[in-house]
């Protein structure tokens, strides 16, 4: 499938804006497969409640918001009452955006076993997040590198109060 076919969509309407339809059939399916666990790993550990934030980064949450389907889904996972119905939709929105960032990237060499499909991933990531940073990627692959980050940031701000405890326990790790 060309990446041009990829990219065409339908306009449906909802609401007063236009949203399209993606087509992602492009995705290799063992690739979705392999996604899918390092998600719910993640979340067992870390807690679902997280899930949507994560997915409500602007980044991430534009290419949701443009697509129909990945719209609906998430609006009727964050508004179900069942948690169990809301997790896996929610899920299975994370793990398609992983996988087209995986792709796109050529992560673990995934671009390189499907050229094909990396460069539908590629035109679909630069029409609606280009120039981002691949935020699943960094939080399912890489959680350790994301804390890391975030507690350099926090130890930067002097008057945060968790990079006062972080300076003092590196004051008494010296002696």
């Amino acid at each position: 499938m060309s990446g041009q076919a990829a990219v065409e969509r339908r306009e449906t309407r909802a609401g007063s804006s236009a949203l399209r339809a993606t087509d992602f059939s492009f995705l290799p399916q063992d690739l979705l497969e392999k996604c899918r666990p390092f998600i719910i790993r993640y979340h067992e550990m870390n807690g679902y409640s997280s899930l949507p934030d994560i997915l409500w980064n602007p980044e991430i949450r534009n290419l949701i918001n443009s697509d129909a389907h990945l719209n609906r889904l998430f609006k009727t996972s964050t508004s179900s009452r069942s948690a169990k119905r809301a997790n896996e939709g929610l899920i299975g929105i994370a793990t398609l955006i992983l996988a087209l960032e995986i792709l796109a990237t050529g992560t673990a060499g995934w671009g390189d076993r499907y050229p094909a499909e990396r460069k539908t991933a590629q035109a679909i990531r630069n029409e609606f997040v280009p120039n981002a940073r691949p935020w699943l990627i960094e939080c399912y692959l890489y959680p350790d590198t994301k804390r890391r980050r975030d507690a350099l940031g926090a130890a930067g701000r002097p008057d945060s109060a968790d990079g006062d405890a972080l300076a003092q326990l590196e004051r008494s790790a010296r002696g």
